[in-house]
């Protein structure tokens, strides 16, 4: 193919590969885990968050997000989202995780969406979820469930 000028090919080059490349975040039969996520996340996430921050004891008014199936750098992961109040400030933090293990956390940015999860109270000592009981009912262990990918 000759092209007249270098830029437009290479731009079109580029969008063609763009395209195709995204092609492949659908989620595919391999891809797609067998069940919901480990009921065990929850646990090795506050244990990650005991571990990472040397001031947890500080912190107030944990929360943590339903787990999501996502797309991210390290591949297919359950992300789960957790909001804290440090000295005042609310803090969100993600955590990916991956098969039995945490692949990835950080402070959410706004590919996370964790702005737009639902969240319940979390107890960091125990990483027991309870869901906000309606009057006159009894606390109960809150459900994970799968959302829609971020792309």
């Amino acid at each position: 193919m000759s092209c007249p000028r270098n830029g437009v090919c290479a731009a079109l080059l580029l969008a063609l590969a763009v395209a195709a490349g995204c092609s492949s975040l659908a989620i595919s039969g391999e891809d797609a885990p067998a069940s919901g996520p480990d009921p065990a996340f929850n646990v090795k996430v506050a244990n990650r968050i005991k571990n990472w921050f040397k001031d947890h004891a500080s912190y107030e008014a944990f929360e943590i997000s339903d787990y999501r199936w996502v797309h991210s750098v390290t591949g297919w992961n359950w992300l789960t989202c957790v909001r804290f109040q440090e000295r005042g400030h609310r803090r969100t933090y993600a955590v990916f995780l991956k098969g039995n293990e945490i692949v990835d956390s950080r402070y959410a940015v706004q590919a996370d969406g964790c702005d737009t999860a639902g969240y319940t109270p979390f107890d960091l000592a125990t990483g027991a979820a309870t869901a906000r009981p309606n009057p006159g009912e009894p606390a109960r262990p809150a459900s994970a469930r799968e959302l829609d990918p971020l792309h």
